[in-house]
């Protein structure tokens, strides 16, 4: 398991992943009560189609209470004050945000998806530890965050293996023959008016092969989204490729996720390396996390569980 499981920050505090993650997940936040806050004040545009939505359009700045809910969780967890209570406050309470959206919108964010993944993880990895019997202590606090790292990794590395899953799933093989990425080129505006970028997004449309190449490329580096849990300098590796997938994605189709692009990075990059910070502790001993058999088919469940209620997620509005 030692070779299989790895992280530049064992012997290093995680306090800037910790605040790391709470950050991105409150700037996504932020940006989806903006939006909430303005849809449900255009009823005309955006019809509430339940009755939360319908209730929560009555109370003044309601979407800005929700946000202040959420802050106060994401807060515990940036200074690790109930980091577990705080993440599980958090994403309920921004889960009722997302529903309010899902009713007026017709579907929850994509956006908060990563950020919100990579959050549950977090917390679930913690609530393993003391599960576990992690103690309070500082040795105890490693454990737990060594753990929360563990647990945000599988759920980043979850989110794009589904991603590309259901790309299989929905179309099958097909999926690889260019056409979308050609209908996606086509359907987009540019981000830019560059000459070069034109050209870019051009071959795109006018090679079948360069599309094929692109299909085939995202099915392989989302499904081998399972690699970020195989070692650092693998991972490392990997997260590199789906930042350039982020990247190129955003030049062709105008699709910019930001929150996967600060999150691989953030979990990915040897930062205690990089700013040379010597080891503030004994290096937790090697073996990894290493899941008990009821916990492994809990787990399992919960992913099953989550692929079923999926589609009852994206509801066109009325």
């Amino acid at each position: 398991m030692s070779r299989l499981w790895g992280s530049w920050w064992d012997g290093h505090p995680r306090t800037v992943m910790r605040i790391g993650i709470a950050v991105i997940v409150g700037l996504e936040q932020l940006v989806e009560t903006f939006q909430v806050d303005w849809q449900s004040r255009a009823p005309d545009k955006y019809p509430p189609t339940g009755a939360l939505s319908r209730w929560l359009a009555e109370v003044p700045g309601a979407a800005w209470v929700l946000f202040a809910l959420i802050g106060i969780g994401l807060v515990a967890v940036a200074r690790d004050r109930r980091p577990i209570a705080g993440g599980l406050w958090a994403l309920a309470w921004a889960a009722v945000l997302s529903e309010w959206q899902t009713q007026i919108f017709g579907s929850p964010s994509r956006n908060a998806f990563f950020p919100g993944a990579v959050l549950l993880g977090w917390t679930l990895g913690q609530a393993w530890a003391v599960s576990m019997g992690a103690r309070a202590d500082r040795e105890g606090k490693a454990s737990r965050e060594r753990l929360g790292e563990a647990g945000a990794l599988a759920c980043l590395a979850a989110a794009y293996v589904g991603s590309g899953l259901s790309k299989l799933l929905t179309a099958g093989v097909s999926w690889a023959d260019g056409a979308q990425i050609r209908a996606l080129v086509l359907q987009q505006q540019p981000v830019a008016r560059w000459d070069w970028l034109a050209a870019y997004r051009e071959a795109f449309v006018v090679d079948p092969n360069v599309a094929v190449a692109a299909s085939v490329g995202t099915l392989v580096l989302e499904c081998g989204g399972l690699l970020l849990l195989f070692g650092p300098r693998l991972r490392l590796a990997w997260a590199t490729l789906l930042v350039a997938l982020h990247v190129n994605i955003t030049l062709l189709c105008t699709m910019p996720y930001v929150e996967p692009m600060l999150l691989l990075p953030l979990t990915c990059i040897p930062w205690p390396t990089v700013f040379r910070r010597p080891p503030s502790a004994r290096p937790a001993e090697p073996g990894g996390p290493v899941i008990p058999w009821p916990m492994a088919v809990a787990l399992l469940g919960l992913v099953v569980a989550a692929w079923l209620a999926a589609p009852w997620g994206w509801r066109a509005t009325g």
